[in-house]
């Protein structure tokens, strides 16, 4: 069974200007994944898919795949994400595909191999896995319904006791291969879901969010 990790990368990223290359610690994201992945035994393999040429010299350094990406797939407004995933797909050699996004650069090692592991201890039952995040606090929908409370009850219910609310934090994705490229999906109809912390689950989006991910680690919350 051949386990790869795919990491993705684009040139024009509006929020953050050369996202892929701002850096952590002395490392750009990109650079700071393959790191990461590159300590995850279970993995046959690492490929980088970028329309950044410059990059090139990354998989030299780390010796993983490079696949240059055509520019219609890495321009949303002229392509989709499954559309996307399919197309990188075709350049990997995989039975089972790990995805893992530069931008959430505070998951290491360990929860990738933990994560591989319960996907293969799982797939009898599962089809897909994601990351995803635990919330606990007083929900409200966009309709201003609460969702995991009642906020008119006798008895006011403290945020640790409420049930608690995940969001999918884009970190890990896994599945088959023959199931991905066949829908373009990251998630299946089965998947299970991998818990992490805030931390390690952060998402980088905007620059505010960089400065934390660097706060983060220069302080030792995290790597």
């Amino acid at each position: 069974m051949r386990i790869v990790a795919i990491i993705v990368s684009r040139k024009g990223s509006k929020r953050i200007l050369n996202k892929s290359k701002v850096k952590i610690k002395n490392q750009s994201l990109v650079e700071r994944k393959i790191s990461q992945l590159k300590k995850v035994h279970l993995l046959d393999e690492i490929y980088l898919g970028t329309n950044d040429l410059s990059l090139k010299k990354l998989s030299k350094k780390y010796k993983i795949k490079f696949i240059k990406r055509a520019e219609r797939y890495c321009d949303e407004s002229r392509t989709n994400a499954k559309d996307m995933i399919k197309n990188m797909l075709k350049y990997v050699d995989a039975d089972i595909i790990v995805w893992a996004h530069p931008t959430n650069p505070l998951i290491d090692e360990k929860l990738y191999i933990n994560a591989i592991k319960l996907f293969k201890s799982s797939s009898n039952k599962f089809d897909s896995l994601f990351s995803a995040t635990k919330l606990k606090n007083h929900f409200w929908n966009n309709k201003k319904k609460p969702i995991n409370h009642n906020p008119f009850a006798k008895k006011h219910i403290i945020s640790e006791k409420l049930p608690p609310i995940f969001f999918q934090n884009g970190g890990i994705f896994i599945r088959h291969k023959k199931d991905m490229i066949k829908d373009g999906g990251f998630i299946g109809k089965k998947p299970i879901m991998f818990e992490m912390d805030e931390i390690q689950g952060w998402d980088i989006d905007y620059y505010w969010q960089l400065e934390l991910a660097r706060t983060l680690v220069k302080y030792k919350y995290s790597k």
